[in-house]
């Protein structure tokens, strides 16, 4: 990508802050990861919807970001225009028992609001870190509930239709997948449909929410969620712990010796010192187990070598006889 004409251009639209060979580690919860080419940060949706209608007309590679969960980005970074969505999606509107918010809202706050207006059913995601938009995207989850059981409709940017809002049912929400991980889509705001509650007894259950990841997960050192999904029936969590995991250790990044499907960064890990990591979890798990673990945290960027990459082909490249990815 040709980075000065098109920062020039976006600048010129103003829309709102515009970098150039941003560190991508800046913007992640594992502080990881290397330059995006272009980084735009919009003022409001009418800024955000201007810059993907613009990259889209001009076939430049994208890609959206908020706080930056549940991503591990290449170190070569990315050669793409990201934009970030944590400054301009952040609108909330409630009418009983209906709330309406942007995808850039963080869910914490999200699930104060629906606290502070009595409004129940959002309970299980006060201990979900990252964006409204992210948990959309990811189906995210925890305590049992799960984003699908809550949402009614989401606003979406579509690379072939423009701007549009689509019914909860046409996002096909799965466990942690939906349709945003292999359509052209945007998630820009969502309308979630709860029920009316008693604001002590919600508050009483975020903060029992809130307590477990305390006790349970590793809040106060950078990471990015749970790195492996649950092979149901099993937990992948008890079986990285079974084959003695907590504690291994790649450059600076670690097991979590809190949760075993955490990898923490220690002070300056790679997306090469996590990938590694991953790569030798996931193959003892097989060979002691039998169970062929799978990736929640999503690859962003080229691989090692500079080349476009993806879960599989980066699997693959280990060579550990493993015919799923």
């Amino acid at each position: 990508m040709d980075v000065e004409p098109v920062a020039s251009h976006l600048r010129s639209m103003n829309v709102g802050q515009v970098k150039t060979a941003e560190p991508l580690g800046r913007h992640t919860s594992f502080r990881i990861g290397g330059p995006a080419s272009v980084f735009v940060d919009p003022d409001d949706l009418d800024g955000v919807v201007r810059v993907l209608d613009w990259v889209r007309d001009e076939s430049l590679p994208y890609f959206i970001i908020g706080q930056g969960t549940n991503i591990l980005v290449s170190d070569v970074g990315v050669d793409a225009v990201v934009i970030s969505t944590s400054r301009a999606l952040k609108e909330t509107e409630v009418s009983p028992p209906v709330i309406r918010a942007g995808s850039g809202l963080l869910l914490t706050k999200l699930c104060r609001l629906a606290e502070r207006s009595g409004l129940a059913g959002l309970e299980f995601a006060i201990s979900i870190p990252g964006t409204l938009g992210g948990a959309l995207v990811m189906n995210a989850g925890a305590h049992g509930g799960s984003m699908v059981e809550v949402v009614e409709s989401v606003l979406v940017w579509d690379a072939i239709s423009g701007v549009r809002r689509v019914p909860a049912e046409d996002v096909q929400f799965q466990y942690r997948q939906s349709r945003f991980m292999h359509n052209p889509w945007i998630a820009l705001e969502a309308t979630l449909r709860l029920k009316p509650g008693n604001p002590d007894e919600i508050r009483d259950k975020m903060r029992h929410n809130m307590e477990y990841r305390k006790k349970s997960q590793p809040v106060g050192e950078p990471n990015a969620g749970s790195i492996f999904k649950n092979p149901q029936p099993h937990y992948a969590g008890r079986l990285i712990e079974e084959i003695g995991a907590k504690g291994w250790r790649e450059g600076d990044a670690a097991v979590s010796d809190l949760h075993a499907n955490f990898i923490v960064n220690c002070g300056q890990a790679t997306a090469h010192d996590v990938l590694t990591l991953m790569r030798r979890i996931r193959r003892t798990v097989y060979q002691r187990c039998g169970v062929v673990l799978k990736p929640e945290v999503r690859w962003i960027g080229p691989g090692e070598g500079g080349a476009d990459a993806t879960w599989e082909n980066l699997w693959y490249a280990e060579g550990d006889g493993l015919t799923e990815p």
